[in-house]
C-alpha cells in the first residue's frame, strides 16, 4: 500500500492552493494522510479525489476544520497501525516544555518526537507534523515520520512523504518538492 503524506499546508495562507506537482506525486497512491495546519476544509475536496484521505487538525485551523476533523487518529494498513497528529499539543503541558519551545530548536524537536511517541504507544508508525522539518527515523521499534512542510517558506523548500506499507515492511521516504520533479 502507497500512502502520500503532507501536513502543514497553510492554505489560503501561505498558498492559495496545492501545488500542482503535489497531486501529480500524488496521483498513484492508495491513501493520502495529512498531519494538520490545513487551513481550509478546500485542501481536503482537493484530496479527495485523488486517494482516500485521512487528517487531523493543527493549531491553526480555525473552528470549522476542526469541528470536522479529529486531534489526532488511530489507523490500520496492510495490518499495521499507525498514529496520525499534526504535534501542536506538545507545547500545550509544563512551563519548561513551553520555554524549550521559544529557545532550543534541537530541545523542541527532541520534545516534540517524545510527545507523539507518548501520544501512540502501540503503533508501528507515528505520522506527525507541526514543526515543518522532515524527519524520517526509527525510536525504539516505532517510525517517526515528519513530512515537513509541504509549502515553500522563507527560500526554503516544501517537502512531502511517501510510506509503502506491507505485512513485511515499512518503507518511507521525504520528497523535497524542489527535487520532485526528478523523482
Amino acid at each position: 500500500m502507497k500512502i502520500g503524506v503532507l501536513g502543514d499546508t497553510h492554505i489560503p495562507d501561505v498558498l492559495s492552493e496545492i501545488p500542482t506537482r503535489i497531486c501529480e506525486l500524488f496521483s498513484s497512491v492508495d491513501i493520502i494522510l495529512h498531519v494538520g495546519d490545513i487551513t481550509s476544509l478546500g485542501v481536503l475536496q482537493r484530496l479527495e479525489p485523488i486517494a482516500q484521505t485521512f487528517a487531523v487538525y493543527g493549531d491553526l485551523d480555525n473552528s470549522e476544520v476542526q469541528k470536522y476533523l479529529q486531534e489526532k487518529q488511530r489507523l490500520e494498513f496492510a495490518n499495521r497501525s499507525i498514529g496520525l497528529i499534526h504535534g501542536f499539543q506538545a507545547w500545550q503541558t509544563d512551563w519548561f516544555t513551553r520555554t524549550l519551545y521559544r529557545f532550543s530548536r534541537s530541545r523542541r524537536e527532541e520534545a516534540l518526537r517524545a510527545h507523539v511517541l507518548r501520544e501512540f504507544p502501540d503503533v508501528d508508525v507515528v505520522v506527525y507534523g507541526h514543526s515543518h522539518e522532515p524527519y524520517f527515523k526509527m525510536h525504539n521499534g516505532v517510525l517517526l515520520f515528519n513530512p515537513g512542510s509541504a509549502v515553500l517558506r522563507s527560500g526554503g523548500t516544501g517537502s512531502v512523504g511517501m510510506l509503502e506499507i506491507s505485512a513485511n515492511a515499512i518503507k518511507g521516504k521525504i520528497i523535497p518538492l524542489s527535487q520532485a520533479s526528478e523523482q
